[in-house]
This record gives structure tokens, sequence and C-alpha cells, in this order.
């Protein structure tokens, strides 16, 4: 058996699995705001990223088994889109605004999911989703303001970005874990190698200076590219084994609580009033559909 179970070997164990990854989720947003308190975020990125290379690709030695990905097309796509938007857009959004705001726009991915699994994977949006998704847009048009152009659009845009990028190498891994041949471990590993290259030449090509390595520093970049990138994308990508992308995308939407409710007690981050209103869309949206999944999840399994 090629695959990486990582304990999740039923729908049950699943959800167990999607709860714990919420909380390191949700707290990876203050660790990387404190990292980036004293480290440029592109250098930052390239040191988090590339420790979660090295980490999967010892476990891929370890595990002494198949090497090389089953396709260098899948591996490309879902890089791009998983590792370089989102990893890239992430680290921006964060250095340039508030953790809890950035983390409560990366994660209206899951209407980018139901979006985009609508054309490749088939997966119709159903009528109870319409006025979910319509409450999200509402929320996030309330959070970006397009209509003015002054303070921290570009990280609300930065935020946005990252949420699109996550969703469609999300969907691009589920598709391509139909294909045969598919390695969990090894596909990941390559994917994120690839996915990196474009992030280490960000620094070079922008003069960003060199990180000053601290207890304090370390001990951030070791949560962040190890345990949440590296072992948290591991069970995500294991996660979406036993649960439909939609669902699963769906029934993460505590982490930006965590992270705002964690910024606020810890930066002291405020939201403005628009702000509040918008994540209440959102929030609102979300919840819909999780309920929704959950009493059909339920009956379902009654049947």
């Amino acid at each position: 058996m090629n695959r990486l179970r990582l304990g999740v070997t039923s729908r049950r164990a699943a959800y167990v699995a999607l709860a714990l990854l919420t909380l390191v989720w949700g707290f990876n947003w203050v660790v990387m705001k404190a990292a980036l308190e004293r480290a440029n975020p592109l250098s930052f990125n390239f040191a988090r990223t590339g420790l979660a290379v090295l980490v999967l690709f010892a476990a891929l030695g370890l595990r002494r088994r198949r090497w090389l990905p089953h396709s260098w097309r899948a591996v490309v796509i879902t890089g791009f889109f998983q590792t370089s938007v989102n990893f890239g857009a992430t680290m921006m959004a964060v250095a340039s605004g508030g953790a809890g705001r950035a983390a409560v726009l990366v994660f209206t991915m899951p209407f980018w999911v139901l979006l985009i699994a609508w054309f490749v994977l088939n997966e119709r949006i159903r009528s109870f989703q319409v006025p979910a998704i319509v409450l999200a847009f509402t929320g996030l048009v309330c959070i970006v303001e397009p209509w003015s152009w002054e303070g921290d659009l570009t990280a609300k845009l930065w935020a946005v970005l990252s949420g699109f990028g996550w969703a469609a190498g999300t969907v691009a891994l589920k598709r391509f874990q139909r294909d045969p041949g598919f390695d969990m471990l090894a596909f990941i590993a390559w994917q994120m190698l690839v996915g990196a290259m474009p992030l280490a030449f960000l620094p070079w090509l922008y003069g960003a200076p060199a990180i000053h390595w601290t207890p304090g520093e370390l001990a951030c970049l070791l949560y962040v590219g190890a345990i949440s990138s590296a072992a948290g994308f591991l069970a995500w990508m294991e996660i979406l084994r036993w649960l439909p992308a939609g669902d699963a995308s769906l029934n993460i939407f505590a982490i930006p609580v965590i992270a705002l409710v964690a910024s606020m007690a810890i930066f002291g981050e405020r939201l403005a009033g628009n702000e509040w209103l918008g994540i209440a869309l959102i929030g609102a949206g979300l919840a819909m559909v999780a309920v929704w999944s959950l009493a059909t999840t339920r009956r379902t399994a009654g049947e």
C-alpha cells in the first residue's frame, strides 16, 4: 500500500483529523504574524517552504517506496496554486495587514472551491448553496471595500488571492487523486518543491534582508514550516480522500475565528464596523452550508 494514511482510515477519523487541523491552522496565523514582526516576509516564506520541503522528502526517504510523482503535469499545476500562489499571497497578506483579518479573507476559500469544483469536478452547486454564496460574496465586498482604494486594500487583495490559490490547488488535488498510480506522499513532496521554486527567487529579486535567527524565530519557523505546512497539508490531502472537496473546505470555517480571537488577544487587532458586518455575513453563509452538510451526512449514515 503506497498511501500515507496518518491514522485517517474512515470518514469519522477524517472529521477528527479535520478538527485537529483546524486548531493547528488557526494558531498558525498569529505565529506567522509574530515571526514577521522581525523578519522580511519574502525571506521567511522561503525558509518556511524550504523547511516543509525538507520534512516531506525526509518522510519520503524513510518510507523507501516510490520517489517520483505519477504525473509532472499534476505536480506543476497543483504546486503553482497550492504552494506558489497560496503560500506566497498568505505571507504578503499577513505582513501587510492584521492576522485575523487576513485569515477571514483567505477562508473565503470554500466558496471558491464550490465554484471551481462545479467546472472541474462536475460537483454541481446545490440550490441551498446559492443564498450562502450570495451572503459570503456580500460579506467579502463589505470587508474589501472596492469603492475605497485607501488603507490596507492591498493586504485584503493578497488574502483573497491566497484563498483562490488554495481553492484551485484543492480542486486540482481532488482531480488528480483519481489518476492511476497516484501516491500521496510523493505527490505532495514534489508539488511543494516545484511550487516553492518561484518563491525562492523573490528574496533575491527584491533584495530582501536575511533573517536574524533567534530562538523565538526558529520556534516560529518550526511551527509554520514543519507542523503547519508539511504535516498540516499531508493531513489535509489525506482528509480529502474521505470527504468531498466542498464539505471538507466548508467545515474549516472555525479557523479564521480562532485566528481572529487570538490576534485580538495577542496583537490587539481591532476591526471596523464594515469588517464585522462582512465577517458576520461570511460566517452565516459558511454556517448554512456546514449545517446542511452535517444533516446530509447523518441522513446518509442512517440509510
